[in-house]
């Protein structure tokens, strides 16, 4: 339970530091000293999981899991009273204070409930047993000299499988063929396939991989003498394979390590994925004898046990020494179904929003996550698909076996309990408006699970069978009335407080029916006041369909802003609060039509990184402010449709994308935007500028 109480820890820092956010000051009735005061606890209580997570006794697991109930229950008391004082709003001094005194209460008890787990951890310490001591799990920092390993998945002792697989899929013959592979536990069965280069494949798209781990599948499908089988790897090539995983090349330069490690690479039974997976192991742990022999001990236990049970034991050696920091997300690829391609974008956003990462100084949650991304590809634990062109991971998957062992270990840790995402799609008749409030999946009689209504304005949602068993804590949550469809009839979606992102979508395909609907995003936006992405996309984008309060601009946890070409409000000015108060500091990422770049927004979002702009009407300078863009001074990638003439803007020297679309820019401007970005790396234009041809001055784009 270690792994679920550090998550709610991490998730409720996350928590208090919003509570003590500038903006809150002016909105929340609370004692400040006692929320720094638990928030010390807290922390306390965090770091002492990291520095004694890999020490075990029935004591510990137990104080473990009643620490993860009393975090989750501290989070639950502060979204109960800030959410019952931001839709208060009341002047009464007597009920601010009856507020605050309830607040204090609880918090209270929260506090004391915490120091008594403290107190007994201290009792316990002495008497754990140190796996440091006893079983030698070592585990580097991110910061390790481990020896990187090679980018390319290795394919140690299938090259001439490979090439049989090649020749069979280009050879000149055009009957439909489907070419089985046979390997064992599904363990191979990516390797082979993953490794093709379907570019030199040609046209043969009329031959298809049917990949299969037991043979006694493909043969009832007619495949009994035209079948590929990957056999198991020889000692030799295991040793290989094991050897360009821990030190990126085929033999060991430690001497004293190679018997010890011969033994290992044996003990993996000639399976890649199991040799892989300790491989990432040994390269992130110190390079000791007694440490090996602690890893060869225990494969050699499991190989003792049947097929899956002793893979899915080898694997957990690698999890299981992983630093704990790194487990809820590991575990967190769970949600993700067998061989999906996964954004590494839509990853780090989830684990974001889950509260997962611990805040480091000096970087954002976004770089912090991309080195826990980075750490467990390193490992093996994930795969990589894809690269930028600046050299991050693109896209990434999950070895089906690894995913079991994610199920496997989450549902031990009781991990993931409440949702803090929520996708939502509109329906394109009001009688198909029944589907599943964190999903959108369509709901029926078999599978619809009502949940309890906490508040009288949102009528009883319901969820499919799916989440419900994802999510065991549905019922405990508030729900709250925030967007609203209207068209004759309204149609509202409840969404519960702690949510930390949320999409909307439209899938009406053009509908007719819907053309005249409107979109309400009423002022009760506020009440999601752990909200970090909001994300609305619609297939009709005219200006009057979406409607956005001022309130968006009083959501300080807000990274990501995204409302398509639909305007955004004017911010909220109140001089008695000043203006530093309401600076969203962590809003990285912002998209909407009409965008007023004025001196007041400029002030709200000093860290906006990403900007998409798009002006359906001409523009005029003095009305959108646009020559303060300059003056975003940490933006990098700049999305700008005019739809008339752009003249006389400056950009920010700090961008290194920049998208023009629409702009009918003369073809001489473009010196002056080559030779005022240094740093721009893409430069992308979409009928973008006026005049039959360019010639490009050395020096600006050509240099």
């Amino acid at each position: 339970m270690a792994v679920a109480a550090y998550a709610s820890l991490v998730s409720l820092t996350h928590v208090l530091d919003n509570v003590q956010h500038p903006v809150r000051r002016h909105q929340l009735r609370l004692d400040t000293g006692q929320i720094q005061s638990l928030q010390e606890k807290v922390e306390f209580l965090q770091g002492f999981l990291e520095l004694h997570s890999q020490r075990i006794s029935p004591e510990m697991e137990d104080l473990a899991k009643r620490l993860a109930v009393v975090a989750d229950e501290a989070d639950d008391i502060i979204d109960f009273h800030v959410v019952n004082q931001l839709r208060e709003k009341s002047q009464d001094q007597s009920l601010h204070m009856v507020a605050l005194s309830s607040f204090c209460q609880d918090i209270d008890n929260i506090i004391e409930k915490l120091d008594s787990i403290m107190k007994k951890l201290m009792v316990v310490k002495e008497e754990w047993v140190d796996v440091q001591e006893q079983r030698p799990i070592v585990s580097v920092s991110m910061g390790s000299t481990a020896l990187p390993s090679s980018d390319k998945n290795t394919m140690v002792g299938f090259d001439e499988r490979l090439l049989q697989v090649v020749d069979e899929l280009t050879r000149d013959e055009f009957d439909l063929q489907i070419l089985p592979i046979v390997g064992w536990e599904a363990l191979i069965k990516a390797s082979v396939a993953d490794e093709l280069d379907l570019a030199k494949l040609g046209e043969c798209f009329h031959k298809l991989l049917f990949r299969k781990r037991l043979l006694d599948v493909a043969r009832p499908l007619g495949f009994d003498n035209h079948y590929l089988t990957v056999n198991f790897l020889d000692e030799d090539k295991s040793w290989d394979l094991l050897c360009e995983k821990v030190f990126a090349q085929q033999s060991c330069p430690y001497p004293e390590l190679e018997e010890i490690g011969r033994e290992i690479a044996k003990g993996c039974r000639g399976l890649p994925l199991a040799i892989v997976i300790i491989g990432g192991l040994l390269s992130k742990s110190n390079r000791t004898r007694e440490y090996w022999e602690f890893v060869e001990e225990n494969v050699s236990s499991f190989v003792k046990s049947g097929d899956d049970e002793s893979c899915l034991k080898i694997l957990s050696l690698s999890y299981n020494s992983l630093p704990l920091h790194l487990k809820p997300c590991f575990l967190y690829m769970r949600v993700f179904p067998e061989d999906e391609t996964i954004k590494a974008s839509k990853l780090i956003k989830l684990w974001i929003s889950e509260g997962f990462l611990k805040p480091v100084e000096g970087k954002s949650l976004e770089e912090v996550a991309e080195e826990y991304l980075k750490d467990l590809t390193d490992r093996n634990l994930i795969l990589i698909s894809k690269w930028t062109r600046s050299g991050k991971i693109k896209i990434c998957n999950i070895h089906d076996i690894l995913r079991e062992l994610c199920v496997r270990e989450s549902n031990r840790e009781h991990l993931i309990r409440v949702p803090k995402t929520q996708y939502i799609s509109f329906p394109r008749r009001p009688q198909e408006s029944h589907a599943c409030f964190l999903c959108s999946h369509k709901l029926d009689r078999q599978n619809k699970i009502h949940l309890q209504q906490v508040f009288a304005e949102v009528a009883s949602p319901s969820v499919c069978e799916a989440c419900n068993n994802v999510y065991p804590n549905l019922n405990r949550l508030r729900w709250v009335k925030v967007f609203e469809l209207v068209y004759n009839q309204s149609f509202t979606f409840p969404h519960h407080t702690k949510l930390r992102c949320l999409e909307v979508n439209d899938y009406r395909c053009h509908d007719e029916y819907w053309i005249t609907g409107k979109l309400l995003l009423p002022s009760t936006i506020s009440l999601l006041w752990n909200l970090q992405f909001l994300d609305v996309d619609l297939v009709y984008e005219f200006y009057d369909m979406l409607v956005v309060p001022s309130e968006v601009w009083e959501m300080p946890k807000l990274r990501h802003l995204k409302v398509g070409v639909h305007r955004l409000p004017d911010p909220l000015t109140n001089q008695s609060e000043g203006q530093d108060s309401n600076v969203m500091e962590n809003l990285s990422t912002l998209s909407s039509g009409a965008f007023k770049c004025s001196e007041e927004v400029v002030k709200r979002v000093p860290n906006l990184k990403e900007l998409h702009a798009t002006y359906m009407e001409f523009p005029q300078d003095d009305r959108y402010s646009l020559n303060n863009l300059v003056q975003l001074d940490k933006l990098e990638s700049l999305y700008f449709a005019y739809y008339s003439h752009l003249e006389n803007i400056t950009f920010p020297t700090s961008l290194k994308k920049l998208d023009l679309s629409s702009c009918y820019i003369p073809w001489d401007k473009m010196t002056i935007i080559g030779s005022s970005l240094p740093n721009l790396e893409v430069f992308k234009l979409y009928d973008a500028v006026s005049g039959q041809e360019w010639n490009p001055i050395e020096g600006n784009f050509f240099g």
